[in-house]
């Protein structure tokens, strides 16, 4: 019997690039959300009393959504990155890794325009680490 190893949500390394050119610090993005793959779908009754049946429908790719932490380095990259959204070809890709960092075969990358680009919002009572997101409008098939 083969031993899982099951994936953690944080054993994944995140990359970014926009028409062509990394973004980010040079370290993983933090966080990913999106990119799931989903039919429309349409239904009928056959004789108007049948019992349903379902006939399919288009696929879309849902956005993706990428963060990872703000510093000198990605505010240096934003004013770049606000100047391509709507028509930067973006491309999101995920390598899954081992406990001790070293790569799975499980892998994925998705494709797409930049949609958004934003610097963290500011909040002088918290000191929390501001967040800078990224949101992809991603094409149909992965990349």
């Amino acid at each position: 019997m083969a031993i899982r190893h099951y994936i953690r949500d944080d054993e994944a390394n995140i990359s970014v690039k926009v028409d062509g050119v990394s973004y980010g610090n040079g370290d993983s993005w933090v966080t990913l959300s999106g990119g799931k793959l989903s039919a429309a779908g349409f239904k009928t009754r056959p004789g108007g009393m049948g019992h349903e049946v379902e006939v399919g429908g288009p696929a879309t790719r849902s956005d993706v959504t990428v963060t990872t932490q703000a510093d000198d380095i990605i505010a240096g990259q934003h004013a770049k990155l606000e100047s391509l959204i709507g028509r930067g070809s973006a491309q999101v890709a995920v390598q899954f890794l081992y406990i001790d960092r070293s790569k799975r075969a499980a892998k994925f990358t998705v494709k797409g325009r930049l949609k958004e680009a934003s610097l963290p919002d500011s909040n002088g009572a918290q000191p929390n680490v501001g967040m800078y997101t990224i949101v992809v409008s991603c094409d149909e098939l992965a990349a």
